[in-house]
């Protein structure tokens, strides 16, 4: 009988540039999850910012699977070790979803399968562009064809490097979906479309003239900017610093670029740019890469 389960989750990059709500890519910062049975129901967090009651959303679902094949909610302790700052459009809230639904699996007696998490994340997240890089690592695709689920996933080239800026203020990703328009000029879509099919060719090539053109979109960043006024500042002197592209993290307010090579130019020009327009927020940079791992006990 399994008595405990530990999780650790990587963090992501989400609507990654042209890949709206489909292409992800996951990053080396884990939150990590640990379910243990107990007699007192307990949850402790060492973010301030993540729910320690009932509430929680890694609880939340791991009740919910529980429910889904039928099985009482066992009385559990969790422990969640954050490493994600929540709300910054890094996949905070993928890694708690994520981590219940293992931690489910695991107690419910089921499988851990990839089609399996999908298809439950699905009903949590309504969309897979952040579990799946955070599941699986590397750079994902994924569709749904006929409620049938469908993905390919591609391991990151050696020496590409991702510096993130992560904005001090918080940005709520229900807000961030809501500003979105429901319909979209058919030339935006197509724009989109051109480039999300060369986005996975300009990371393998290391080809920054091609992922400059396949990180640009239509569909999100261009209405989310608007509430993030930091986003072109940093776009342009990412590029101008020789930056291979740059877009939104995720729903945002955080920003990447990505360096084929050491990206020392653009945290130093980052850096001088955030203190000179007192844009608040820190500097990091975080390796591309990363899967989720689980231990049972």
């Amino acid at each position: 009988m399994i008595k405990k389960i530990t999780v650790s989750v990587p963090g992501c990059i989400g609507n990654l540039g042209s890949g709206f709500d489909c292409i992800g890519m996951s990053i080396e910062l884990f939150n990590i999850f640990t379910f243990e049975l107990s007699e007192k129901f307990s949850i402790t967090v060492s973010d301030p910012d993540i729910d320690s009651t009932e509430e929680n959303l890694c609880f939340k679902t791991f009740e919910n699977v529980c429910k889904l094949f039928n099985k009482k909610t066992p009385v559990i302790r969790i422990e969640i070790e954050s490493n994600i700052p929540v709300g910054r459009g890094l996949g905070s809230s993928g890694t708690a979803v994520l981590s219940g639904i293992i931690a489910g699996l695991c107690f419910s007696g089921r499988n851990i399968e990839p089609s399996e998490i999908f298809k439950i994340g699905r009903q949590f997240e309504g969309h897979l562009d952040d579990i799946a890089p955070s599941l699986l690592g590397g750079l994902v695709m994924i569709a749904e064809d006929n409620d049938k689920l469908i993905w390919k996933q591609f391991e990151i080239p050696d020496g590409i490097y991702s510096v993130f800026f992560i904005s001090e203020q918080k940005f709520s990703t229900k807000k961030a979906r809501e500003i979105l328009p429901r319909k979209v000029p058919l030339s935006d879509a197509v724009f989109n479309l051109s480039r999300a099919c060369l986005l996975p060719f300009a990371f393998f090539e290391k080809d920054s003239n091609l992922l400059r053109i396949a990180l640009q979109d239509r569909l999100h960043q261009i209405y989310r900017k608007k509430f993030y006024p930091h986003f072109d500042i940093l776009y342009d002197s990412a590029i101008q610093s020789g930056a291979a592209g740059c877009c939104l993290s995720g729903a945002g307010p955080s920003v990447v670029a990505f360096s084929f090579g050491e990206p020392d130019n653009i945290v130093k020009r980052w850096t001088h740019v955030i203190k000179e327009m007192g844009i608040k927020g820190e500097i990091k940079v975080i390796k591309p890469g990363g899967k989720t791992t689980w231990k049972l006990y």
